[in-house]
């Protein structure tokens, strides 16, 4: 059963305000990407991290909320139709110690939005993707003029 909420793509929160089956995501200061979870209550996260940098080892873990925000600022991700708070921590749960990382195709959002709406989708990395094909296609048409101009 999806749920309907009205608002923004995201809220900007104290942690006080988080509830539990939230989907919630950290601007990482020094990168260019933000990082996504389950917020399961009792100051405790689900999401993808490794070992370092969340990228050896990568897995879905359980830590605690500071970890998880490494002194950034919860988000809230706000979904149009979501599942219930229940049903997204059930999700999250079953999903503890899965392995396998993609950046474009199994990354940390694809998790937590699978968990809030029941699909795995990642709007960084359609913007990665969208990018390279804007690169692509670029170089694509330089190539091409300077062949067709510089016979």
């Amino acid at each position: 059963m999806l749920m309907k909420s009205q608002g923004s793509r995201s809220v900007l929160l104290s942690e006080a305000d988080l509830l539990p089956g939230d989907h919630i995501y950290v601007k990482r200061s020094s990168r260019f990407y933000k990082h996504h979870g389950i917020f399961i209550g009792n100051g405790r996260v689900i999401h993808v991290s490794g070992s370092i940098r969340e990228k050896v080892h990568p897995e879905v873990r359980e830590t605690d909320l500071s970890s998880f925000l490494k002194g950034g600022v919860p988000r809230r991700r706000v979904y149009e139709k979501r599942l219930p708070a229940s049903e997204t921590i059930r999700a999250a749960k079953k999903q503890l110690q899965n392995g396998g990382y993609s950046m474009v195709w199994n990354n940390c959002e694809h998790f937590a939005t699978y968990c809030a709406t029941g699909k795995k989708k990642s709007l960084q990395a359609r913007k990665i993707i969208a990018g390279l094909s804007t690169v692509t296609a670029g170089i694509a048409v330089f190539v091409l003029t300077r062949a067709v101009f510089h016979r």
